[in-house]
């Protein structure tokens, strides 16, 4: 399904409504003005595929394959195009009495809103966790600035983490996810997802509800993740339940980012920008230039 936005080019695939196709309009690959523009996003069959998904965990009651996962061909639902006001609606049925929508928003900058409604009507109760996964088919093309974090970022409970994509063959292998693989529990707040000097892909959990952070390689495939995934959720017969969350794809612009954290509660977003060292005066001086440039037009 297409994107009708004026800062983003793509579609969103049915299978596994994959958000995995994804340009930004507004900036190039070079500084000659006809460069190719910004391709963010990628599907699986190119060079290096870079996407994210969303599904669901089986628990009690459920099987592999009850559940909408990467695999899942998922049905539209009215309105083809994705914009502002206009969100797609996707819905899938599992033929045993759950069935699964989506909800895809975008607003007007670089962030969706993924909000899946779960309705049981199967006579027996279940238990399912959401989940939001962001991958990385292979090591992306690097800057390789010294200053310059390349690779996943995370904050979890306030506490802000770097690794390079180097670290991740490093992970000792998880019993629980069967990989190798780096997990955290969030309560107060938190994002993750992967940088690059310009550009970023993030999920955010419900802030100030529990939530799981997981960083995995796939040795064999060389595939990097960050996921997240809300606590598991019991639904009784005849009940039903909604889960959120939100996606954030584009460019790292200073004002976009501080407007997510100061105004949609976000905490922390802005050091998904590389500060430095010297962060503590970094910031403050970058503001100020922001505001200068506001005022005359200029940063000099």
């Amino acid at each position: 399904q297409t994107c009708a936005l004026p800062i983003f080019a793509g579609t969103i695939s049915l299978l596994g409504g994959r958000v995995d196709d994804l340009s930004l309009k507004n900036y190039r690959e070079t500084l000659e003005p006809d460069s190719d523009i910004v391709h963010l996003l990628a599907p699986v069959g190119g060079a290096l595929p870079y996407y994210s998904v969303f599904g669901w965990l089986p628990g009690t009651g459920l099987q592999p394959g009850e559940v909408p996962d990467a695999m899942t061909q998922w049905s539209l639902v009215g309105n083809q195009t994705l914009a502002p006001d206009a969100p797609v609606t996707l819905e899938w049925n599992n033929g045993k009495g759950l069935t699964f929508q989506r909800s895809v928003a975008i607003d007007e900058d670089y962030m969706f809103t993924v909000t899946d409604t779960v309705r049981n009507s199967s006579g027996t109760p279940v238990t399912l966790q959401p989940y939001g996964i962001i991958a990385r088919h292979g090591l992306p093309k690097l800057q390789n600035i010294f200053v310059v974090h390349e690779g996943a970022i995370q904050r979890v409970d306030g506490e802000l983490t770097e690794t390079d994509y180097a670290d991740f063959a490093e992970f000792e292998v998880d019993a629980n996810e069967g990989l190798p693989a780096v997990v955290s529990n969030g309560t107060v707040d938190g994002w993750i997802g992967f940088t690059d000097h310009y550009w970023m892909t993030t999920l955010v959990p419900e802030q100030g509800t529990p939530y799981k952070a997981v960083l995995k390689f796939v040795p064999n495939a060389e595939i990097y993740q960050a996921e997240v995934r809300p606590p598991a959720i019991t639904l009784a017969a005849g009940a039903e339940t909604v889960s959120s969350l939100r996606f954030f794809a584009g460019a790292k612009e200073w004002a976009t980012i501080r407007s997510y954290q100061n105004d949609q509660g976000i905490a922390g977003f802005l050091d998904s920008i590389d500060w430095g060292w010297f962060y503590f005066l970094t910031k403050p001086i970058f503001a100020v230039l922001h505001w200068l440039n506001l005022q005359i037009g200029n940063m000099g």
